[in-house]
């Protein structure tokens, strides 16, 4: 995935953002227990939010722990445990998804790049082979994912059905977090939305680099006259999919966690747009990480 599925921090409670902190922490350690030291570095965002989701569909309770932090052994960090699949899952997709996004590189990229992503391909490749062995159905879904997205860029197709393969294997992977046949229909509505998001989101944010290198953009064939009106028409795509996220989301009956989700998907997924497609591209100083661009949007005008 692509690490844009995250929460608005700035409009968390402490002790909100202290739990979101502590499952992503979390994560991180049950990646290093089920795949080695070198899995960490596919941690992310959004299987963060994986794990969090599937832990509240099944009403998980956590426990929280305070240790030192495995990257930074000075400094101590709180990291959440929970019985279940939830990490152990989510800690697979990202393995998993790492692998065929480094296959994917090497196949879009030139000989430099494509050769570093070779050489950590090879060095994923036993976890992903671990990862896969225990979760196939997982593995089978983003192999045809990527099978599919490879011919619909050949076939130089428009934003739906490029974005459709994300938005299909999405929808499976949250279908599998509950065991509800009703509950699994509206995750199946909700993973389609949401992959879908994802795909138009990282389509939009890599258009001035895909211009300049040549490379397939769905939206080239919606350029408008300035860049500013051509990223207002990503906004409006983008906008018009998280509404129908959101009407799959609002018909899921969830409790735990619910105040740290309802950030993501009403506050988080816009304001990840606002920042990729306008205020990074106006700003340099917003190409830093989290706190410097949290204060600088927060003082911007929304859209």
């Amino acid at each position: 995935m692509f690490g844009y599925i995250r929460p608005e921090r700035a409009e968390l409670k402490r002790r909100e953002d202290e739990l979101y902190r502590s499952i992503y922490c979390g994560l991180c350690r049950y990646l290093g227990e089920d795949y080695g030291v070198l899995s960490r570095l596919t941690l992310s965002y959004d299987c963060t939010v994986l794990a969090m989701l599937c832990m509240a569909l099944n009403q998980s309770c956590p426990s929280v722990h305070e240790k030192r932090c495995v990257v930074n052994p000075l400094k101590k960090c709180k990291f959440c445990t929970a019985e279940g699949d939830s990490f152990h899952l989510a800690g697979a997709v990202s393995v998993i998804m790492t692998y065929y996004k480094l296959t994917d590189t090497i196949e879009d990229s030139g000989f430099f790049k494509g050769t570093a992503a070779r050489i950590l391909r090879f060095l994923f490749r036993r976890n992903y082979r671990k990862a896969a062995k225990a979760y196939p159905e997982i593995d089978e879904d983003c192999r045809n994912m990527m099978q599919c997205q490879q011919k619909a860029e050949q076939s130089d197709s428009g934003i739906d059905r490029a974005a459709d393969p994300t938005a299909v294997m999405l929808s499976a992977l949250c279908q599998r977090l509950s065991e509800q046949e009703e509950t699994r229909k509206i995750l199946g509505m909700f993973g389609y939305h949401l992959g879908r998001w994802i795909y138009i989101m990282d389509a939009a944010d890599d258009l001035d680099k895909d211009l300049k290198s040549g490379n397939y953009n769905p939206f080239r064939q919606h350029l408008r006259e300035t860049d500013e009106a051509t990223m207002l028409y990503c906004n409006d795509v983008l906008n018009m999919t998280v509404s129908q996220l959101i009407l799959a989301y609002d018909l899921l009956e969830l409790t735990a966690y619910k105040e740290i989700l309802d950030n993501i998907i009403y506050h988080g997924l816009s304001f990840q747009q606002k920042y990729h497609l306008f205020a990074k591209k106006k700003d340099k100083k917003c190409r830093r990480k989290d706190k410097d661009y949290y204060d600088y949007l927060a003082h911007g005008d929304r859209r």
